[in-house]
């Protein structure tokens, strides 16, 4: 599990008592008391208000427990989807000027390995997936509606044996879907894509190289 929760360029982190704070980080931080339900909400919404790329430090306070307080805030959704490998390539999709990995939404009674395999089928057209292992949860907070969801994506690495052409779907605004040998992943994509596909990334390719 990936212990960050973002809101587009700002993340939540958690740290210890023995963690050592740098003067920059200092000016971003804040000392949270979970007894107080007012006030962290307070604190998170001031927090998601905030124009600039800043980090939301936790002292000493649980993930898990910081999970639930936002669960009760928020609107929870849970998605899922893929990193995917075919021999020495791995799959990524172009989607609002970013690079990106396949999810999307749990379908109600869906598991959410069933998920994973469905998103990407449907969003790059690739067929016969397999997943290989459990990647990695995300966790990133977002505009929804008139308020505020909390989304939790599951990741699995994927294999495929897939040779025919790839159909991005654009009606989820997808305009490209591409391989890319290691190298390029580390030029292009990682460069260009959201914080927490970074994280999912980070942690697929340095599995890639035990397989």
């Amino acid at each position: 599990m990936n212990n960050k929760i973002y809101f587009g360029d700002h993340h939540m982190h958690f740290i210890s008592s023995e963690s050592q704070v740098s003067e920059n980080e200092a000016i971003n931080f804040y000392e949270l008391s979970l007894k107080k339900g007012s006030e962290f909400a307070r604190v998170c919404r001031d927090f998601l208000n905030q124009n600039r790329s800043i980090q939301l430090l936790l002292r000493d306070i649980p993930f898990e427990l910081v999970l639930e307080e936002l669960k009760k805030e928020f609107r929870y959704i849970e998605a899922a989807g893929g990193f995917i490998q075919k021999k020495d390539d791995f799959l990524f999709i172009h989607r609002h000027g970013r690079w990106d990995l396949p999810k999307g939404k749990l379908e109600k009674g869906e598991g959410i390995r069933e998920a994973a395999v469905r998103e990407c089928e449907e969003e790059c057209g690739v067929k016969n997936l397999k997943i290989d292992k459990a990647l990695g949860s995300t966790f990133h907070l977002y505009p929804y509606k008139k308020d505020i969801a909390l989304k939790q994506s599951y990741w699995f690495y994927m294999f495929t044996d897939f040779e025919g052409p790839l159909v991005p779907q654009t009606g989820e605004s997808i305009d490209e879907a591409r391989w890319f040998k290691s190298p390029l992943v580390l030029s292009e994509v990682l460069p260009d894509t959201y914080f927490t596909i970074r994280d999912v990334i980070t942690e697929a390719l340095v599995l890639s190289k035990g397989n």
